[in-house]
């Protein structure tokens, strides 16, 4: 389990992650400010990691960019955003751990329609997609004789 930021880190972090949410929806910091019901001069000195902000508006902040408070302040990981994929690392270290087509292949079918890169399964880390893709084409490329590794390889939808 990774270690709970300092108060030091949080303070750090904090200006980042407002940073790039701000950025990500294209909004200026007099816009936020608009939407908080605060100062511009306010969300400023939040990004700029002079100040940080109170109970009241940093929950506001976190409604308004659709993150938790937690979240903002370093205690937990990045929300999903467009472009990022669910690798599920413990399938495929079990499949890589195959040593044969038929000890892959009832792997594979154990798991039904459950793509190695796209379900929620418990110990699944978000990567970007094209690391998903890297990940799984590697481990499926030491099948290729296997009639399954495709499904399990490569999204539906």
């Amino acid at each position: 389990m990774p270690q709970e930021p300092s108060r030091r880190e949080r303070i750090e972090i904090l200006p980042v992650r407002l940073r790039e949410l701000r950025a990500r929806k294209g909004w200026t910091q007099d816009q936020v400010a608009a939407a908080i019901g605060c100062h511009e001069s306010a969300v400023s000195r939040w990004e700029s990691g002079g100040r940080v902000p109170g109970c009241a508006d940093l929950l506001a902040l976190a409604r308004l960019f659709g993150v938790s408070c937690d979240y903002l302040l370093g205690s937990t990981e990045q929300p999903v955003i467009p472009g990022m994929a669910l690798l599920d690392r413990g399938l495929l270290e079990r499949l890589a751990q195959a040593r044969t087509v038929e000890e892959f292949d009832a792997l594979v079918m154990a798991r039904g329609e459950q793509a190695a890169w796209l379900p929620v399964p418990d110990g699944a880390v978000l990567v970007p997609v094209d690391e998903a893709m890297r990940q799984a084409r590697a481990v499926a490329d030491r099948f290729p004789e296997s009639r399954y590794a495709d499904r399990l390889f490569r999204p539906r939808g």
